[in-house]
């Protein structure tokens, strides 16, 4: 879609201000002018190859009657950076099971079919940003790419927060199984039950599924370097799931 001389104008940019790859890709998304000034259309561009490749299989994967997505599962898990020197990953806190207080690398946030234990959508983000923010955007995007209609969505205490399960609610028509985080919210008047015993055990299936992917396919650290390269080996990764 793009001219080699504007390829050329973003990487020179992206080196003399020292930026990322999501980055550029911000600055883009908020300054037309400068779209315009490297040559780019105005229009949005479509994804990389390697994530259009595992969307398509998903939406295959759905017309074929695979899955159905009406039992949906969010999570994320950490991708510990190949170098300490990867200019796009930072430093946040690890998950309470993990050997270690804090991980240099990123986050993976994980759509996940209950039923099929099979991914459907994948969203990645430097370690040191929060899960809750991640799960309406995987949300809204699943439903517009896949023509989804989700009857529960479960996630975990992390995504606590009443705006998303009022949204869940009304915008989706779905069920939030999602366990009171005291923490982060004190009133609970009105709201559905939390999670039982036999609700819990339901989301381990995610667990699971991360557990696999992660070992078996290299995940945990992969073997590669920068934003770009971790991003492509995780929808490749996904895609062969």
């Amino acid at each position: 879609m793009y001219a080699e001389a504007s390829l050329l104008l973003l990487a020179l940019l992206r080196t003399r201000w020292r930026l990322s790859y999501q980055e550029v890709h911000d600055w883009l998304c908020a300054w037309p002018a400068l779209v315009l000034a490297c040559g780019l259309p105005l229009r949005a561009a479509g994804a990389p190859p390697s994530e259009l490749l595992f969307v398509l299989l998903v939406r295959a994967g759905v017309w074929m009657g695979l899955t159905r997505g009406r039992d949906l599962l969010i999570d994320s898990a950490p991708i510990l950076a190949w170098r300490g020197a990867d200019p796009d990953a930072a430093v946040g806190h690890a998950p309470a099971d993990h050997r270690r207080p804090l991980l240099h690398g990123y986050r993976l946030h994980t759509l996940l079919c209950q039923g099929t234990g099979l991914p459907l959508l994948f969203r990645l983000s430097p370690a040191n940003l929060h899960d809750a923010p991640f799960a309406r955007p995987l949300l809204e995007l699943v439903v517009r790419l896949l023509v989804l209609h989700p009857r529960v969505i479960r996630l975990d205490a992390g995504y606590w927060g009443l705006k998303l399960i009022a949204w869940i609610h009304i915008a989706l028509g779905a069920e939030a199984v999602i366990p009171w985080n005291p923490k982060r919210q004190k009133q609970r008047d009105g709201l559905p039950p939390t999670w039982t015993a036999a609700e819990s055990g339901k989301r381990t299936s995610i667990e699971r599924f991360f557990g696999r992917v992660l070992i078996f396919f290299r995940l945990q650290r992969p073997p590669v370097f920068g934003w770009s390269a971790v991003e492509t080996r995780v929808a490749l990764t996904y895609a062969a799931v």
